[in-house]
């Protein structure tokens, strides 16, 4: 019962090119996780290949560095599962959002097509560009 009073809130919006995901609560590492799996699930069910996640409304404790790097890597991690390829573009602030991106660095290096914004009107912009 616990764990349902910490539950993060989920707002899914379809757009024409991605699936937004607007989020509202406290943070914590599972949260996050499930909020990621949960964001690439409506993606793929939508049939679309971008995923915005809005995490502008998550108060709380801040990720750790640790934390960072394992979702870097779980986002890796679903990205070259995903059939289609998935973009994610997570957009909050700083410093829910690490001022270096680290999870965004991580998350590249092994292969995603995910960026962090702090502008949403930026990231929107990015998920419309199709890849090459």
């Amino acid at each position: 019962m616990l764990e349902r009073l910490f539950r993060v809130r989920i707002a899914v919006h379809v757009h024409p090119e991605y699936v937004e995901l607007v989020c509202s609560g406290i943070y914590s590492r599972a949260e996050a996780l499930r909020v990621g799996n949960e964001g690439y699930r409506q993606a793929a069910l939508e049939n679309r290949i971008g995923l915005l996640i809005d995490v502008r409304k998550i108060t709380g404790r801040l990720p750790t560095l640790l934390d960072r790097y394992d979702f870097g890597v779980h986002i890796a991690e679903q990205y070259l599962t995903s059939d289609p390829r998935i973009r994610l573009a997570l957009l909050g602030q700083e410093p829910m959002i690490h001022p270096d991106r680290f999870g965004e660095l991580v998350a590249r290096n092994r292969g995603a097509d995910a960026r962090v914004f702090t502008d949403e009107a930026l990231a929107v912009d990015w998920l419309r560009v199709r890849p090459a």
